[in-house]
């Protein structure tokens, strides 16, 4: 069941994505780079706290690259793109690496929805690859296709799963 409402939640997200590219591309960034952000700002705190630290100079290094990362990506979102679009890129491929591994151990175990997974993670891949291919031109808009389709196949995925345990269960 709670797979049928987070597979259905996915594809309606996903669709929200298709339809306001732009929108969920900006979203997307926005929120990204807030994420460095917060974390350059922990990192910060972390380096000045009173314990000791082994790597200051590193740790240093690493919470003022995110911080000025985070900045420019949160308020220039569209000029954060290129590099946005090579995170997400990196992601789909991790995405479709852990899709294939589920895959796998789904097969190994007999299930049959293991197909699901495999069509994941292949679809993963040919969106990282699209994503490499367009470049920093398609920005937002590129992101924002390429989150809506992701969360729509992951989506769909689920909800294959799901009815197949259902059918299993009877």
């Amino acid at each position: 069941r709670w797979l049928h409402i987070k597979g259905a939640v996915l594809i309606l997200l996903g669709v929200a994505a298709m339809v306001f590219p732009v929108i969920a591309g900006v979203a997307a960034a926005v929120l990204f780079g807030w994420i460095l952000i917060i974390l350059g700002v922990a990192g910060l705190a972390s380096a000045w706290s009173t314990r000791p630290h082994l790597h200051l100079g590193w740790s240093l290094t690493s919470s003022i690259v995110a911080l000025i990362a985070g900045l420019v990506i949160a308020f220039f979102p569209l000029a954060g793109a290129m590099v946005f679009v090579i995170v997400i890129a990196a992601w789909l491929v991790l995405d479709g690496v852990s899709s294939l591994m589920i895959g796998l151990e789904l097969k190994r175990a007999g299930r049959h929805e293991w197909r699901w997974s495999i069509v994941s993670a292949v679809a993963d891949w040919l969106l990282a690859v699209l994503a490499l291919v367009l470049g920093p031109m398609g920005g937002a808009v590129l992101v924002g296709f390429i989150v809506g389709i992701d969360l729509i196949l992951g989506g769909l995925a689920l909800l294959g799963l799901g009815r197949s345990m259902r059918l299993r269960a009877v």
